[in-house]
Parts: structure tokens; C-alpha cells; sequence
């Protein structure tokens, strides 16, 4: 079903005759969240798709001859039929001071995205200024729902600028003191577009999983202070999947249907843990010591010891982050969605990723139950959604009115992304 999704989503905007089509995949970190203090520390977290839906966001771009301009895709279903249409479009600025003032605006990504290649690469500039060109966007990606998917558009975008203006690994059109785009570039980039000029709290984990794809197990050490390009270390990524010869992961995600926004989630943590506040201390440390060890459970694939650090996982997360100010911990929706399939005889964890909140969380099975258990996880949170009653017995001090938010939930089977960002063909 991906695969015809995806084919839908390509075939339309071929009809666009674009020059360049880019996907950019979603991510689950598999300890977490870490990601606004991962300097100190290592995760194991892996790029994804869905088996029935792309979960990525796409890009297209081709010379046009009227003004430069841009729009932005969405997908509908509309009487049970799936069609593309566009949302919204608008010429595309070009005077700095112009983009900057758009990152308050509902499309602050897609310009943030420009203003950092112009920081980035002179040469970029200058052909963006000169020429004549069309940026559209699509993402299948749910927005603020803890998968990656602010960064997934802002990796499309500049992987896409990269490949259509040639500067992608290309050393021609380097000045003094630049660098070029490559896959760690990038994601060098995308986490200055939301940490320095949109002031969102970020971390690297997501970027450098969407750039660079698979499963791995990555250090950000020397990077906690978040200095500029050259100014600390790379992450050293070490991709996993091939070395452990790991091909999928038994793993379904629920998006709970509530936003939530992670900078704010970040902030508070990341403060506290620059603080050196003790609890908060003691909580990261705990879990590094789950990440580095979770390692050897994934290259045996032993699912069931890795839905023990799971467990543990989100004890944690619960506990640090009710103790930094959070009523419900990790989130209301999220602790509900966990317990009800966490006492599932083929379920060993169910945990979340993302900064919390809302969001997205995701349960480890069997693998050769994960149909049986994906059932029964729509059941259970239909039966509570439409049955106040129960819903009172098995949750007795959280309000009724979650249920209503947890309506929109939806639920996805996923594969391992194997390329992270990429050009798609345009046969």
C-alpha cells in the first residue's frame, strides 16, 4: 500500500513536470527523549516509513518564468476517493529581511530552510536571487506528532536547493571558511534552522537520522553547547541495520491525534539539565546507561529484553518530567495509549518518542502478532472512547475529555528507511 501511495503522490507531481522530486523519511528515537541534551549522550533511534503510508515529506522544484514562488500539497479523501490538492500558494521571497520576517509565519520552515543555505553557500544565493523557480511541498507526516516531521521538510528543502543548484558534495563553488553540503551538513543545518534562527529548542537526533536513514546507534558527544558549524564535532553515526543484519523492526506507532510542540518540552528539560538540577541529572544518566545497553539487545534481536529497557524508559521519562512541571509526565494521551495495550500477552513495551505531551507513541510485539496486536489496540481505545463508563474504571484520575482528542488517533506498521533523504526518479 506505501508503495502505491507513494506512486500516487510521484505520478501527481510528475504531471507538474518538476526537475527534482525529494523525499525526506519520518524517525522514532528508540530511547528517548534525549534530544535536547544529547551532547552527553548516545541513542539508538532509526529512520522510517510506513507500510500503508509514506510517513516523509516531499519536495519538487523546476525554473519557471514568471516571479520564483511556492506551494504547498495536501492530500484528501474526499467521498472515499484520495486526491492531491493545493493548499496554498504565494510568490517566494527573496529579500533577506523579507524572509526573516516569515519566521513567524505559518511557513517559517521552508524560509528559515532558505536563510541557512544563504548562510551557508554564497553560490546558492546567488543563483537563488537571479533565477526563476517553483518550490512545492507535501507531507504525509502528521504535524507536531513527535516523528520528525519539522525536520523532515526542513531537510527536503535543503537537499532539494543542494541537488538543484548543484552543490551537493560538490567542492567547485566553495568559498573561504565554507563547507559543502553533504549528509552531515545538512543536518548540521537543519538543527541551526529551528535552534538559531527560529529560537526552537532542538537537538540533532532527528536530523541526523532523516539525512542519513537506517537504524543506528549515534554519539553527539562534544556537542551539548550547540556551537556553530566546525565549531564542535560531527556525530559519529554508526549505522546498525546492515551491521546487525536487522531488516525491520516489530514496531506499530499510534499518533494519539493530540499536538503537542516539542520546543517547549525541550526548553524546560534542556535548561534544568544545563542547570545541573540533580533529579534531572540522575534521570539522563539512568537513561544513557538503557541506551548503551539496548545496543546489545537489538544486534540479538531479543525484543523482550528491549521492551524491558523500554519499560524502564518511560518510568523514567515519566518521573523527570512530572518533576519538571509536566501534570501528566510524559502526557496524558500518551500514558493512556501505553496502558492499554502494555498488558498485551504479545506486546513487551509500549513507550514514546518524540518530546511528549501528545504525540506519537509505539508498541515493540511479537513479530508474528504485530496484525493481532494492531487490532487490538484500535478496539481497546475505541471501547474507551465510546464508553465512559469503562474509560472512568480503567483511568479513574484522568479527564473524561481526553476522549475526544484521542478520536483523531491514528495508527501506522513502519519499515526501517534504508537512504534517508533522497531524489526520487523521475521516470
Amino acid at each position: 500500500m506505501v508503495f502505491l501511495l507513494l506512486d500516487f503522490i510521484k505520478k501527481y507531481f510528475l504531471t507538474l513536470d518538476p526537475e527534482i522530486i525529494v523525499q525526506a523519511p519520518a524517525r522514532i528515537n528508540l530511547i528517548n527523549p534525549l534530544d535536547a541534551v544529547e551532547g552527553d549522550f548516545w541513542m539508538p533511534s532509526v529512520a522510517i516509513t510506513g507500510v500503508e503510508k509514506p510517513l516523509s515529506a516531499f519536495v519538487y522544484l523546476k525554473k519557471i518564468s514568471g516571479e520564483s514562488r511556492f506551494k504547498i500539497y495536501k492530500i484528501e479523501n474526499i467521498d472515499s476517493e484520495l486526491q492531491i490538492n493545493l493548499q496554498f500558494q504565494d510568490l517566494l521571497v527573496k529579500e533577506i529581511s523579507e524572509i526573516k520576517n516569515n519566521f513567524d509565519h505559518e511557513f517559517k520552515l521552508v524560509y528559515a530552510s532558505i536563510y541557512r543555505l544563504y548562510k551557508t553557500s554564497k553560490h546558492f544565493w546567488k543563483r537563488y536571487i537571479n533565477e526563476n523557480f517553483e518550490l512545492g511541498l507535501l507531507t504525509t507526516i502528521p504535524i507536531q506528532s513527535g516523528l520528525g516531521g519539522s525536520a523532515s521538510i526542513i531537510i527536503a528543502v535543503i537537499f532539494a536547493f543542494a541537488k538543484y543548484f548543484d552543490l551537493y558534495n560538490n567542492l567547485s563553488y566553495l568559498e573561504e571558511e565554507e563547507f559543502p553540503i553533504n549528509r552531515d551538513i545538512m543536518a548540521e543545518m537543519a538543527t541551526k534552522v529551528e535552534d538559531n534562527d527560529l529560537k526552537l529548542t532542538a537537538g540533532y537526533a532527528d536530523r541526523y537520522l532523516i539525512s542519513r536513514g537506517g537504524l543506528s546507534f549515534c554519539s553527539y558527544y562534544g556537542k551539548i553547547n550547540h556551537r556553530g558549524l566546525s565549531e564542535e564535532p560531527l556525530a559519529v553515526y554508526d549505522r546498525i541495520d546492515k551491521t546487525y543484519k536487522i531488516d525491520k523492526l516489530p514496531i506499530i506507532i499510534c499518533f494519539s491525534g493530540v499536538y503537542h510542540r516539542s520546543e517547549g518540552v525541550h526548553q524546560k528539560l534542556r535548561s534544568l539539565y544545563l542547570k545541573k538540577e540533580e533529579k534531572v541529572l540522575e534521570g539522563y544518566h539512568q537513561l544513557a546507561e538503557i541506551s548503551w545497553k539496548s545496543r546489545f539487545a537489538l544486534m540479538k534481536k531479543d525484543w523482550k529484553l528491549l521492551g524491558e529497557y523500554f519499560k524502564i524508559n518511560t518510568k523514567i521519562m515519566n518521573k523527570i518530567m512530572e518533576g519538571a512541571g509536566f501534570q501528566y509526565g510524559i502526557g496524558l494521551a500518551n500514558n493512556i495509549l501505553i496502558k492499554l495495550i502494555e498488558d498485551h500477552s504479545q506486546v513487551y513495551a509500549a513507550k514514546l518518542t518524540g518530546a511528549g505531551g501528545g504525540g506519537c507513541v509505539f508498541a515493540l510485539v511479537n513479530p508474528e502478532k504485530i496484525e493481532i496486536v494492531l487490532e487490538d489496540w484500535k478496539y481497546r481505545l475505541n471501547k474507551i472512547i465510546t464508553d465512559e463508563k469503562l474509560f472512568k474504571l480503567k483511568f479513574p484520575s484522568y479527564p473524561s475529555e481526553i476522549r475526544k482528542k484521542l478520536i483523531k488517533a491514528e495508527f501506522y506498521q513502519i519499515k526501517i528507511n534504508l537512504n534517508g533523504v533522497k531524489e526520487l526518479s523521475l521516470k
